[in-house]
């Protein structure tokens, strides 16, 4: 009997090694295999089905990861790790609050566990509580002084309030400890395109597709960077690549409908934005960026229900306000185009194309000094609002043409694009 059992006891303790290995070799299939053997040998083995749970999770199986986290805790209502990893998988599914508590959980049995500090501040940022991420992240660093993915975390946060330089330097960090983060890179290039330097973002991109030539994100990044340098075909391939790798991202048809609305194939942007729109309904840009797409076919009234679902879903919005104005402005509907610049303002005080919108839509209205003050602010803030201006008319002559307005000879020359 005794012989027996510690042959039994043997075998499945092989089993649950072995699959250990194969687990840190990202061989969860087979790993899986493994735990099951020994979870037939000693279904009272928490850690079995914890790990299995982690396999799981790893495959993107996620309710068989909390499902197995379950008969962990119930087996070993103590063991904090079990409490952490059914937090992380509740978070990913967007079960925020019941991730939450499984955190403070896995906190209050073992206060020094660095992850359930760095997963409860992931699970804050997801919120939106920002702040309350960053302390989280600081106890996480705190307790774990080279924690790359809490730095990686914090820096992500920090982009969030605007800081690049913190991001940068957090992220930065994070690279040090761990040279191979792929996202890491991904992300610190993110804050090099926020802060301008475009060429620095490329090089981080590219290193995140050396370490990861899956890595979705990264392509899809590095599309937004050389958009922004005027490389469309070049961005065009990478969210091409993007969407090839994960058919259902969103946020990849979105950026490459506004290519498209940049190269004027207004069509294929429409049907690239209807696209993210279907894969996320709750994609604000994507109803923002489809409106504008709508305006410039000059179908009004569908480009005005776009921006409204974009209010809708994200009220503090200055660019949809700003959008739904000039199309109002359009409509013939200045005091409406007024409103909503005026809140676009509001939300985004140093928005130059919104005060160069108003300040056209002044000067439809024969309102001199407001719309001299509009466009003066525009050009302080060092925006070029002969671009914001274009939407609304095309040139002063077109402008000229409303009947009854005549510029005066400064504001003419504030709207008139400078000679090439």
């Amino acid at each position: 009997m005794n012989d027996t059992q510690t042959s039994t006891d043997k075998r499945y303790y092989n089993y649950f090694q072995r699959a250990n290995f194969r687990l840190a070799s990202n061989k969860c299939d087979e790993a899986i295999e493994d735990y099951n053997e020994a979870i037939n040998l000693n279904p009272t083995y928490a850690k079995s089905y914890k790990n299995r749970g982690l396999a799981y999770f790893t495959k993107g199986e996620v309710d068989r990861a909390i499902k197995d986290y379950n008969r962990a805790i119930e087996l070993d209502p103590d063991n904090a790790h079990a409490y952490n990893n059914r937090g992380t998988a509740y978070s990913i599914k967007g079960e925020f609050h019941l991730a939450i508590k499984d955190f403070n959980k896995a906190i209050q049995l073992k206060p020094d566990l660095a992850e359930a500090y760095n997963g409860r501040g992931l699970t804050h940022q997801n919120k939106g509580e920002i702040d309350r991420a960053i302390e989280d992240y600081n106890k996480a660093i705190e307790l774990r002084y080279d924690y790359a993915k809490a730095y990686n975390n914090r820096g992500i946060a920090y982009s969030h309030k605007r800081n690049a330089e913190q991001a940068i330097e957090d992220i930065s960090k994070a690279i040090e400890f761990q040279p191979n983060l792929a996202g890491a890179y991904c992300n610190r290039g993110n804050a090099y395109v926020r802060k301008g330097l475009i060429n620095l973002a490329l090089k981080d991109y590219n290193e995140a597709i050396r370490l990861n030539p899956e890595l979705a994100e990264a392509y899809c990044n590095r599309g937004v960077a050389y958009e922004n340098k005027g490389e469309l075909e070049l961005a065009i391939e990478d969210y091409t690549k993007a969407i090839e790798l994960q058919p259902d991202y969103a946020e990849a048809y979105n950026n490459r409908g506004v290519v498209y609305n940049k190269k004027d194939e207004v069509d294929l942007a429409i049907k690239n934005f209807s696209k993210a729109i279907e894969l996320k309904s709750e994609l604000a840009n994507a109803y923002c960026s489809r409106g504008y797409a709508f305006w410039v076919k000059g179908k009004l009234e569908l480009a005005i229900a776009d921006y409204n679902m974009a209010i809708k879903l994200k009220p503090d919005f200055a660019e949809a306000y700003n959008n739904r104005g000039v199309t109002y402005f359009a409509k013939g509907e200045p005091k409406h185009a007024i409103e909503d610049l005026n809140k676009a303002i509001e939300l985004q005080p140093d928005y130059a194309g919104a005060y160069n919108n108003r300040g056209v839509v002044w000067s439809g209205l024969q309102q001199w000094e407001k719309a001299r003050l509009d466009l003066t602010v525009a050009k302080i803030i060092k925006k070029d609002s002969i671009v914001s201006f274009q939407p609304i008319n095309k040139s002063v002559v077109d402008f000229e043409q409303i009947p009854g307005v005549k510029l005066p000879d400064d504001i003419a020359a504030m709207l008139t694009p400078p000679q090439t």
